[in-house]
């Protein structure tokens, strides 16, 4: 059970130029963060399922997170996690998905190394894809499907 931590309010301007703020929020999602292409059951969708572009960084120091979304201008909802059985500290996420995803990725992938192909593939698959667009009751045409598929599919094999 998680639930979500208000950060509106907090620190207001972050403590690094925007230079260093992205190289080192660069640095801290190629250590700690994730990029996944969700695959959501929907029952009113024709296929049964839509996807969804959602990065996380995991934390244990709230601060850090805080300070991540200033330093890259994107703001995504904060989650604490609840303890787990061995856990001494309390653990926070901070998520970002669809659009925000999007932009945090475009913001960090030129500095990014060990998450570069992982971000590249993502960004195909928010702009190729066109993911954020809605095409009506006839659905998605076949080839944006087979791009969302195979987009799925290439970011679960480079995990």
């Amino acid at each position: 059970m998680s639930f979500r931590i208000k950060t509106q309010g907090k620190a207001k301007t972050p403590r690094l130029s925007s230079g260093e703020g992205l190289a080192y929020a660069a640095g801290l999602f190629d250590g700690e963060g994730c990029i996944h292409i969700a695959r959501q059951l929907k029952s009113s969708a024709r296929r049964g399922f839509v996807y969804r572009l959602v990065t996380t960084v995991a934390q244990n120091h709230l601060a850090t997170l805080i300070d991540f979304q200033l330093l890259t201008g994107v703001e995504g909802r904060i989650y604490q996690r609840k303890r787990s059985g061995t856990s001494n500290r309390d653990s926070y996420a901070l998520i970002h998905d669809g659009e925000q995803a999007g932009q945090l990725l475009r913001k960090l992938s030129p500095l990014l190394l060990r998450k570069s192909d992982e971000a590249a593939v993502a960004l195909t698959f928010q702009h190729g894809s066109q993911i954020t667009r809605h095409f009506g009751p006839l659905g998605c045409p076949e080839e944006i499907w087979e791009l969302r598929d195979a987009c799925y599919s290439k970011l679960r094999k480079l995990k």
